[in-house]
C-alpha cells in the first residue's frame, strides 16, 4: 500500500508541474498582447509593448523552471510511476535513421523499469526512407514475406508493406521466418539490428522529425507507423509534438523524462501489450 500511495503521489506531482507549466506557456503562447491603460495612468504603445515583454520574459522563465522541475522530479522516481505496467511483455524498439541514441537509450531504460523483457533492437537505415531504394524495399519485402503475412493491395507503398511486413515478422512469425527477414533487410542495407531480435508484445518506434514535412521519407513513415500499428500493439515516440496520424498510438516529447515515462504507459494501455498466457486466463 505504501508503494501504492508513493507512486500516485508521484504521479500527482508530475502531473501538477506539467498542468502548471502547459498553463504559464499556453498563456504565453495564444494571449495577444494588449495596447492601453493600467489603472488611471495613461501608457503608449511603445511602453506597453515594453512592459509585456519584460512580464513575458518573467512567465517564461518560470514556466520553464516548472519544466525543468517536473522533468527532475520524473528522472528520480520515473521507475516508481512505471514499475509493474510491463511485467513479462517483450518490447522490440525500432529506431529511425535520425532519432537519437539517447531518446532510445531512454525510452528502452523506462520500459525496462516497466518490467518489459528485452526482444531486441532495429534501426532503420537512411537507405529505408529513401525515393531511389524504394523498389528494392518492396521487393525485399515481398520476397521474404513470413509465412501467414499478407500485404496490402490497396496501398503498394513501400512503407504500407514493410510495416505490414515487420507487424508479422516481430510479432507473429517463426523464428526461422524472422531470422530471414531480417537478415534479408540487413544485407540489403535497410536495416541494422542490435543483439537477438526475438518475438516481441508490443513494439516501440522512436522517432525524431521524420513525420514533419509532405516529402517522400515523411509519407513512407507515416505509412509504415499506420501498418505496423494495425498487425501489431506499436507506440510512436517523437521529439517535439507528436503528429496526428489515425490509428496510431503517438507520444511526443520522447527527449523529455515524461515523454519516456508516457511511452511505456501507453504501451501497457492495450491489452495486446499483455502476455498471451495472461490474456488466455482472462
Amino acid at each position: 500500500m505504501g508503494q501504492a500511495t508513493r507512486g500516485t503521489g508521484l504521479v500527482a506531482a508530475g502531473i501538477g508541474w506539467g498542468i502548471a507549466a502547459g498553463v504559464a506557456l499556453g498563456t504565453l503562447l495564444i494571449a495577444p498582447a494588449m495596447e492601453g491603460s493600467l489603472g488611471t495612468g495613461s501608457v503608449t504603445a511603445s511602453e506597453a509593448g515594453q512592459g509585456d515583454a519584460a512580464s513575458d520574459s518573467g512567465e517564461l522563465a518560470r514556466a520553464n523552471g516548472q519544466v525543468d522541475e517536473a522533468n527532475t522530479l520524473l528522472a528520480q522516481h520515473g521507475d516508481a510511476i512505471v514499475s509493474g505496467a510491463l511485467d513479462g511483455v517483450a518490447v522490440t524498439l525500432i529506431r529511425t535513421a535520425s532519432a537519437s541514441e539517447e531518446d532510445a537509450a531512454g525510452v528502452r531504460w523506462m520500459a525496462n523499469a516497466a518490467g518489459a523483457s528485452n526482444s531486441g533492437g532495429i534501426r532503420l537505415t537512411e537507405k529505408f526512407f529513401e525515393r531511389d531504394a524504394a523498389d528494392e524495399l518492396s521487393s525485399v519485402i515481398a520476397n521474404t514475406l513470413p509465412a501467414g503475412a499478407t500485404l496490402s493491395v490497396d496501398n503498394l507503398g513501400p512503407g504500407t508493406h514493410a510495416g505490414e511486413s515487420l507487424a508479422a515478422t516481430l510479432t507473429a512469425a517463426s523464428d526461422e521466418d524472422r531470422a530471414l527477414v531480417l537478415e534479408a533487410l540487413t544485407q540489403a542495407g535497410f536495416i541494422e539490428t542490435r543483439g537477438e531480435v526475438a518475438a516481441a508484445d508490443a513494439i516501440v518506434v522512436v522517432a525524431a522529425d521524420e513525420f514533419d514535412g509532405e516529402g517522400f521519407a515523411a509519407q513512407l513513415v507515416a505509412d509504415f507507423a499506420r501498418a505496423l500499428s494495425a498487425g501489431a500493439r506499436t507506440v510512436v515516440a517523437t521529439q517535439g509534438a507528436a503528429p496526428e496520424l489515425d490509428g496510431v498510438s503517438l507520444q511526443g516529447n520522447v527527449d523529455t523524462e515524461a515523454g519516456r515515462v508516457q511511452s511505456a504507459l501507453l504501451l501497457a494501455e492495450d491489452p495486446a501489450a499483455e502476455p498471451a498466457e495472461d490474456a488466455a486466463e482472462e
